[in-house]
């Protein structure tokens, strides 16, 4: 399990994140122009964040499997690695009580899944399937993988290191 960290609620890798959540976070029972825009599904508060730092970092954590495809990704924000690893390990010790939900998805053909405990959403999964018992076996097998998972020590802060490579005239050096 990774976690990755976000310097800002505008990062690119955050909308991204909380477009995809949007459909979990809705739940097809929202009226369309009660839904949320990204950046408010984005912006909402994260757990373990500190009262009135809105500025603090986020971060969010990714269920990969041994050759790296994610798997599944945290329902939630999160304040700290410290804070998404706590609520893992609370997660994890407490595997009785977390249950698989098909969702719809954005289209009419496509489906996700949501795990939640004791009925709050936890982990949603990593992308859109075209049916429901494909999405269901992929649960399955999330669900068994994060039973298991060791969370990492290190955080990817690509997401903090947008930076821009200056690149030459072909064949100049990169640095030119």
């Amino acid at each position: 399990m990774t976690f990755t960290a976000f310097r800002s609620m505008d990062d690119p890798m955050l909308m991204a994140w909380a477009r995809f959540r949007q459909p979990f976070a809705i739940r097809s029972s929202a009226a369309p122009q009660d839904r949320p825009s990204p950046r408010q599904v984005a912006a909402r508060p994260t757990v373990g964040a500190a009262p009135g730092r809105p500025e603090a970092r986020s971060g969010l954590w990714r269920l990969l499997a041994t050759n790296n495809r994610e798997l599944g990704r945290s329902f939630h924000l999160y304040s700290s690695v410290e804070a998404a690893r706590a609520h893992v390990e609370r997660l994890q010790g407490d595997g009785a009580n977390l249950e698989i939900d098909i969702v719809p998805g954005p289209l009419s053909s496509s489906r996700g899944w949501i795990i939640t405990h004791e009925g709050s959403p936890v982990m949603t999964s990593s992308r859109w399937y075209d049916s429901s018992s494909t999405g269901a076996d992929a649960a399955v097998g999330a669900l068994a993988a994060f039973a298991r998972a060791i969370v990492s020590a290190d955080v990817d802060r690509g997401a903090l290191r947008r930076t821009s490579i200056r690149r030459g005239p072909v064949g100049a050096p990169a640095d030119a």
